[in-house]
Parts: structure tokens; sequence; C-alpha cells
């Protein structure tokens, strides 16, 4: 499983990338949360070459959601469009899916959406963890019948597993069979903390200055 950072904080995702993880993904909260211009956002994360780059689409119809997207795209020809799971959106990931360009289906709860979100042509998809344990499902068992779901149809559709909620989530999803895994930098770094490590850290370094 590799990582994507989940953030529209430049400072967040710099370190990220700089730490190995693959790829940009954010939300409009996140946008909000941090007071970012959406295209100037776009813009300084095409600058720092990520491998994936995914930016959200909102609009009221299909007319709307591709001008959106015509916008994203005179940016970064390279950028995923990441679309909400809806009629609407399906439609636009067909479409899309026509003229070569790739999406990512977010907001999916359940198998049959990820199905229809696979059939429409979607290059990637965003299960919901945490959100789908908060409304009384289990978030990792839906992700891993959706991993099931493409290993036996060998489908292509990348799976990254979104809303991750604590360290458990992640480690769990780690074992699902699922291609990416979208993280905060507070989960990366809970994740990555273990007072063993620092503890062993310590003494190699004291131990260090006594080697002859």
């Amino acid at each position: 499983m590799k990582y994507l950072i989940d953030s529209a904080n430049l400072n967040e995702i710099q370190k990220c990338l700089g730490y190995g993880f693959k790829g940009i993904t954010a939300n409009p909260s996140m946008y909000l949360k941090e007071n970012v211009n959406f295209y100037e956002f776009l813009e300084a994360c095409t600058n720092l070459n990520p491998g994936i780059l995914t930016a959200e689409v909102i609009g009221n119809n299909l007319y709307e959601l591709l001008e959106s997207c015509d916008k994203i795209s005179n940016i970064n020809k390279d950028t995923i469009i990441k679309i909400n799971f809806s009629e609407a959106g399906l439609e636009l990931i067909n479409t899309l899916n026509s003229k070569g360009v790739k999406t990512a289906c977010t907001l999916i709860f359940n198998v049959n959406q990820a199905s229809l979100a696979i059939n429409a042509g979607a290059d990637y998809i965003f299960p919901f963890i945490g959100r789908n344990d908060e409304n009384g499902y289990d978030g990792i068992k839906n992700l891993t019948e959706i991993c099931k779901l493409i290993s036996i149809n060998e489908y292509k559709t990348k799976v990254v597993a979104a809303s991750i909620k604590n360290v458990f989530h992640l480690t769990q999803a780690s074992l699902c069979g699922c291609d990416y895994a979208a993280v905060t930098y507070d989960l990366f770094k809970k994740a990555s903390f273990s007072q063993l490590t620092i503890d062993g850290s310590n003494t190699f370094e004291k131990d260090w200055f006594q080697v002859k």
C-alpha cells in the first residue's frame, strides 16, 4: 500500500512528499480550512511534481462539471479528476473515460457504489472507512469486500482507502489489499511514532560516542 497526503496545507504536503508519499489528494472542506484558492493550490502542487494529483469538481449539471474539468486540465493535464459518487458523477466519469481523462470516484460507502463507479470507468475509487463506522457500518469490512471485488474480477481500478480516522484503520487498510491510503499529516505523525524506536535510537546514539 502506498501513501497519498490528504491535505491542502502546502507545508504538510512538501514534508510528506519528501518522506516518500506518492501523491496529493484533498477535498473542498480542506481547501476551506486552509483558506486556499483552489486553482492557485493546484498550480503550487503541480510545481511539486507529485506522482498523483487529484482535484475535486463540483457542479449542478454535466456542463458545469465539464467546464471545471477543462480549467483543471489547463493547469495540469495529468490531474486526476475527483468526482463525488452520484448519478451525475457516474455520467461525468463515463464521459471523461471516453476522452481518456483519468478519474477518481469519492464518497464510496458500499460495494454496489464501488461496482457502479468501476463500471462507469473510474480509474480510482475512494471507499470511506471512518464515516461508515460513525454511521453504524463496518468501514474495514466494506473496504475488504471492495478489494475482493476488484481482485476476483481483475479490474484495473485502484483503491484508495479514505476517511482514515485512527492508526487501527490505517493498519487494517494496509492488510486489505488496497493500493493507496489517503493519510492526513496528523495521522502520519501518530502512525510513525513508537517510544521503543526513540528509546532504541537514544541508546544507539549514546553507545556510538563510546565506540573506539
